[in-house]
C-alpha cells in the first residue's frame, strides 16, 4: 500500500513470540494475545514474521523498530541480536534498513552487532540536545524525536552534526509542512496519502 502511494518508506515494529519468531506488530498484544508469552501459532494470521514483512516492501526504505517491553532489558537484546542476524542473512543492500529504538542501549547494542546498518535514536521528552550527542558519540545516522519536540534548532543543531532527523507521528498536515519547511528528513505518518498530497505542492 504504502508504496502505491508512492511513500519512500515504512516502518515495522518488530517483537518476539515465545517460540522465538521474529514477527511484525505495533502493539504487545494481539486481539488479546501477549505476543511475548505466546507461541507463533496462537497469533492471529494477519500477524506478519519480519521476512514476510521485509519481502513485501521489497523497493522501499524501512525503519525497523525493536519495541521494548522487558524492564530488564535482557529480551530486548536477545531480540536485537536476532534482528541482526535475520537482517544479515538477507541478500539485500542494508542501506535500505534502518533499525530504531526508544531504547538507545539497543541501539548502541545493534551498532555493535552490525557496523553496517543504519540506525536511530526515538526520543520522546528527551532534552534533544543529548540525544544528538548520543548519536554522534555512538556513530548513529538518525535521530528520531517527537514532531512535538521538533523546531528550526533542533533540526540545524542535528545536520551540522551530520545526524538525519526523521519525526513522529506527523498526522496534521499542516504541521507536516511546517516540519518539512523546517527541514526535516523524514516524516513518520499514519496518513502517508494526506501528507503526500499536501507536500507534493511544496515541490
Amino acid at each position: 500500500v504504502a508504496a502505491e502511494l508512492g511513500a519512500d518508506g515504512v516502518e515495522l515494529d518488530v517483537r518476539r513470540t515465545l517460540s522465538g519468531e521474529l514477527v511484525v506488530h505495533h502493539d504487545a498484544y494481539a486481539e488479546g494475545v501477549l505476543i511475548a508469552r505466546a507461541d507463533r501459532r496462537a497469533l492471529p494470521s494477519h500477524v506478519p514474521d519480519l521476512g514476510d514483512a521485509l519481502d513485501a516492501c521489497s523497493g522501499l526504505r524501512v525503519n525497523i523498530e525493536i519495541k521494548i517491553d522487558d524492564p530488564h532489558k535482557r529480551e530486548s537484546f536477545e531480540l536485537a541480536q536476532e534482528v541482526a542476524q535475520h537482517l544479515r542473512s538477507r541478500a539485500e543492500p542494508v542501506g535500505r534498513w534502518l533499525v530504531s529504538s526508544f531504547d538507545h542501549g539497543v541501539v548502541d547494542q545493534m551498532r555493535e552487532l552490525f557496523p553496517e546498518l543504519p540506525t536511530g535514536l526515538l526520543s520522546w521528552r528527551e532534552p534533544w540536545q543529548g540525544v544528538i550527542r548520543h548519536a554522534v558519540n555512538n556513530g548513529h545516522l538518525a535521530i528520531h524525536p517527537d514532531e512535538s519536540m521538533v523546531d528550526g534548532q533542533l533540526v540545524r543543531e542535528a545536520h551540522a552534526a551530520g545526524i538525519e532527523v526523521n519525526t513522529w507521528t506527523v498526522n496534521d498536515p499542516e504541521r507536516g509542512i511546517e516540519l518539512a519547511e523546517l527541514g526535516v528528513d523524514g516524516l513518520i505518518t499514519d496518513v502517508p496519502h494526506e501528507m503526500l498530497e499536501v507536500l507534493g505542492h511544496l515541490q
